[in-house]
C-alpha cells in the first residue's frame, strides 16, 4: 500500500479510474477524498459511474467504450492510472486502448486474480476499496498536490471542450426530441435522491456519455445483463428503495422485451418510472447497416432497424399505469416531475429522432 501510495504522489499526470468495486465497497467518499487531496482527476467505469458527481472539478466522465470522449482524452493523456474496483475489461478499456497496455499503473482489488490480468502494474494492492483508500488518504502528503496543477488544468480544459461540442444537442430544442437532451434534463432535474437504472445499448451509450449525477446522494446502477434488462430491474430497485424515486433509462427496443412487467408494477403498486426513448427503431445497429451496404439507407433497407411506431403511453394506460407522452423537448422537465410526484407506475414516452446515434468512443 505504502508504495501505491509512493508511485502515485510521483506521477505528473495521474488518473483514478474508478470501477464497480468502488460502490460495493461504499468507498467513493474515500476516492473523491483521496482525488483531492492530491489532485487527480477521476474517472470512472459504467459500474463506477455514481463515484462522483458530474460536476466535481475533478470528475472526467466514464472513460471505455460507452463513455465520454473527455474521460477518454485525459486517461489516454495520463502517465499513471490508478485503477480502484476495476477488473481493466474491454468496455472500461475500450479494448485495453484506453489506457494502451504500457502505461505505469496501480490496481487496487479485492479479487487477487483480477490484479495485473491486463496491465503490468507498478503497485497492487489486494484489499477492500474503502480500507485501502482511506488507508491511502491518511498517507498521502498533500504537499505533493500543487505539482498536477497543470495537469488537473488540462483534464478541464477536455471536460470543457467536450460541453462545448454537445452543447448545441444538449440544449436543443428540435422536435423529435434528441437523446442529448433528455439526459441533460434528466441531470438537471432529477431529485438529490434519485436512483437511476439505465439499460445496455444505446440506452447505456447515452446515459454513460450524457448525462451527470448532480450530487453524491444520488445512484446509479447500468445494465447487469441483457437488452431490456433496465425495466425489471427498476421495479426491483423501487422495492429496494422504496422512499426514492427510481427513474430508468431505456429504448423502446429495450423496454418492448419487457412490456408486460407494466402489469407487474401496477398490480403492486411500484411507483418506479420508465423514460422510453421511442425512436421506433433498432438504431444502434445503423452504422452496422451502412457499412455493409455502402452507407445509403434504402426503404427496403431500413426495414431491418426501423419498427412499427408504436404510441406506448397508451400501452401504458391500457395496463393501469400511468402514460405519458412527450412530442416536444420542452414537455420532458413538467413530464418527469409529474411522473415523480405522482408515486405512480408512469412510463414517459418520448419521440425521439430515428437518426440520432450515440458518438462513439474517443481513442
Amino acid at each position: 500500500m505504502q508504495k501505491a501510495v509512493e508511485v502515485l504522489q510521483a506521477a505528473q499526470r495521474p488518473v483514478i479510474v474508478a470501477g464497480g468495486g468502488v460502490r460495493w465497497s461504499q468507498a467513493a467518499a474515500a476516492v473523491v477524498t483521496l482525488a483531492e487531496k492530491l489532485q487527480i482527476p477521476v474517472a470512472t467505469s459504467l459500474n463506477g459511474k455514481d463515484t462522483i458527481p458530474g460536476s466535481h472539478s475533478l470528475s472526467v466522465g466514464v472513460v471505455g467504450t460507452y463513455s465520454r470522449g473527455a474521460a477518454n482524452q485525459v486517461v489516454s493523456e495520463a502517465d499513471l492510472v490508478c485503477f480502484i474496483g476495476s477488473e481493466t475489461g474491454g468496455m472500461t478499456t475500450h479494448f485495453w486502448q484506453v489506457p494502451t497496455l504500457g502505461t505505469r499503473a496501480i490496481q487496487i482489488d479485492i479479487d487477487p486474480e483480477a490484479l495485473g490480468r491486463n496491465y503490468m502494474l507498478d503497485a497492487a494492492v489486494l484489499g477492500d476499496a474503502k480500507v485501502v483508500v482511506e488507508r491511502m488518504v491518511a498517507r498521502a502528503d498533500a504537499a505533493t498536490a500543487a505539482s498536477r496543477d497543470g495537469w488537473v488544468g488540462r483534464a478541464r480544459e477536455h471536460v470543457g471542450s467536450w460541453y462545448q461540442q454537445y452543447n448545441e444537442l444538449l440544449t436543443s430544442e428540435v422536435a423529435p426530441t434528441r437523446p442529448e437532451r433528455i439526459c441533460n434534463d434528466l441531470s438537471k432535474y432529477l431529485p438529490d435522491d434519485a436512483f437511476v437504472v439505465v439499460d445496455t445499448g444505446h440506452a447505456g451509450m447515452w446515459m454513460g456519455g450524457m448525462y451527470d449525477l448532480r450530487a453524491p446522494t444520488q445512484s446509479y446502477v447500468r445494465c447487469a445483463g441483457h437488452l431490456g434488462w433496465a425495466f425489471p430491474a427498476a421495479i426491483g430497485a423501487q422495492r429496494g428503495v422504496p422512499d426514492r424515486p427510481v427513474v430508468c433509462f431505456t429504448g423502446d427496443g429495450g423496454f418492448l422485451y419487457h412490456v408486460a412487467e407494466i402489469e407487474t408494477a401496477v398490480r403492486w403498486n411500484i411507483p418506479a418510472v420508465i423514460v422510453v426513448n421511442n425512436n421506433h427503431s433498432g438504431n444502434q445497429s445503423k452504422r452496422g447497416y451502412d457499412a455493409v451496404y455502402g452507407g445509403k439507407q434504402t426503404e427496403r433497407g431500413q426495414e431491418l432497424w426501423v419498427w412499427t411506431d408504436v404510441n406506448i403511453s397508451k400501452v401504458a394506460d391500457a395496463f393501469g399505469a400511468q402514460g405519458l407522452r412527450v412530442e416536444k423537448p420542452a414537455e420532458f422537465a413538467p413530464a418527469l416531475e409529474k411522473a415523480i410526484e405522482s408515486r405512480r407506475p408512469t412510463i414517459i414516452d418520448v419521440v425521439t429522432d430515428l437518426d440520432a446515434e450515440a458518438p462513439l468512443a474517443v481513442s
